[in-house]
């Protein structure tokens, strides 16, 4: 009894996932979250896209484009976090923090666009 009562107050973390996911699209989401939570994976894919690109380029100048390829990839998936991240700016305790975190994602966007 004591099991099945577990059972049906915790939901399966695809669920919670994908509530978040609803949230953060919807600009619903606390800051702090979206921050952190998809931020971090975003910073260590974007980390290893730029050495798999710098090793294409400096493997062959046949795979240059390959790296410019993963060069857009890396831009593309910063540019997805910004957009969710920009949508949650104004879910945060103190107004403080909406135009900071917005100035930083422009200057990570410029960033971005120029490394």
């Amino acid at each position: 009894m004591l099991r099945a009562t577990w059972r049906a107050r915790t939901a399966p973390w695809w669920k919670d996932l994908r509530e978040f996911w609803r949230r953060a699209t919807s600009g619903e989401e606390r800051l702090w979250k979206v921050w952190w939570l998809t931020g971090i994976p975003m910073g260590w894919t974007a980390s290893l896209l730029v050495v798999a690109a710098e090793n294409l380029r400096y493997a062959s100048d046949d795979y240059f484009l390959y790296g410019d390829a993963l060069d857009v990839l890396r831009f593309l998936i910063y540019f997805a976090w910004l957009r969710l991240a920009w949508r949650c700016a104004g879910n945060v305790d103190r107004p403080l923090w909406t135009p900071l975190a917005r100035g930083a994602l422009s200057a990570g966007l410029v960033l971005m666009a120029i490394f």
